[in-house]
């Protein structure tokens, strides 16, 4: 049946309304879905992964690469990235990185708006990320799933998900600040104690496994007295990168104090516990270090490792059977490793 021409024309204006509408949803719902994910968790290494998953379904992209500003603001260096269903690290998009001057990323960031650009084979956009007004890093997202270019409309959406994006690294950023120890990059002393009792508990109330190892470098006053501060500061930099480039990512490397770590290892028995202590004392025994001038050192480190035990009352207990296997090593000639008994 013909609709009247007065008629048909509050018919189209209403469908228009109708299909605004359902596009103003869609969008609202798409912000949701990112501004939870992103919220869910303050750790950086945790954060990343979730916004390049979450972003590229949300916004059904096929590639989305995150980049993060240098403190000189003119190198975007790609921290996490996600082509189809693989999530790439950024030790494997190293070789993107990028001097923004004269790019797409430098003209997102100097006009604080998204950049989109369309051809006939290709479609980018480039969403700056800022968190209170500061720059904080670069969105790439590259082509639709559907194939569609991107549009102006899509670009405003965009534009709001910029800044929910960057506070959430901002936030992590910050707390990473916090709980990192500046020389050496590993978690500090408080956050060994939070995470202590976080693992403890979990023990003793679903019954699983988790050991601590505890370490001291031996004879570090000597270096410090004889080599200064200097190649002491050299020494604890480069022991703590073995401890990290040797264990898990979900493994914990700390600095308990001075020149005292320790790594606690969820989900791992005194027996395995024992094995990567030997290989990490061997490890450190044999690497090259040197001094702050270039000078060849000899280093080593004593060990004490103890695991879970339900007899312990609470952490404290733990820790403490760890220090008291790392002071038998100590006192058995030092470079070696004792399991609490």
């Amino acid at each position: 049946m013909a609709v009247p021409g007065g008629q048909q024309g509050d018919y189209d204006a209403l469908y228009r309304s109708y299909v605004s509408l359902l596009k103003d949803v869609d969008h609202l719902s798409t912000l949701r879905e990112i501004a939870l994910a992103v919220n869910t968790s303050i750790e950086l290494d945790e954060v990343l992964p979730t916004i390049a998953t979450v972003v590229q379904g949300a916004l059904e992209v096929r590639k989305i690469t995150l980049y993060l500003l240098e403190e000189s603001g003119s190198v975007a260096r790609p921290v996490v990235a996600r082509y189809g269903r693989d999530l790439i690290g950024k030790d494997r998009i190293e070789e993107e990185t990028v001097h923004v001057k004269g790019t797409p990323f430098g003209d997102a960031l100097s006009t604080r708006m998204p950049i989109v650009l369309n051809s006939e084979y290709q479609s980018d956009a480039y969403v700056p990320l800022l968190a209170n007004g500061v720059a904080v890093g670069v969105l790439r997202l590259e082509d639709r799933v559907d194939g569609q270019p991107f549009s102006q409309e899509e670009a405003g959406l965009f534009q709001t998900v910029g800044p929910m994006i960057a506070i959430a690294i901002n936030n992590a950023q910050l707390y990473a600040m916090a709980v990192t120890d500046g020389l050496t990059g590993l978690y500090v002393r408080r956050y060994f104690d939070l995470r202590m009792a976080e693992e403890f508990e979990q023990a003793k109330r679903y019954g699983r496994e988790f050991s601590l190892l505890m370490f001291d470098i031996d004879h570090f006053k000597m270096f410090n007295d004889t080599h200064g501060h200097q190649t002491g500061d050299a020494v604890l930099r480069r022991f703590a990168r073995i401890l990290k480039d040797n264990t898990r990512a979900s493994d914990i490397c700390c600095r308990y104090g001075g020149e005292e770590m320790a790594i606690i290892l969820p989900e791992n028995a005194s027996d395995d516990a024992r094995a990567l202590a030997e290989k990490l004392r061997e490890t450190v025994a044999g690497f090259p270090f040197a001094g702050a001038s270039g000078q060849s050192l000899h280093v080593t480190t004593s060990i004490g490792v103890a695991a879970f035990d339900v007899a312990f009352a609470g952490p404290e207990q733990l820790v403490g059977a760890a220090d008291g296997a790392l002071y038998a090593a100590k006192h058995a000639g030092r470079n070696r490793v004792e399991l609490a008994a």
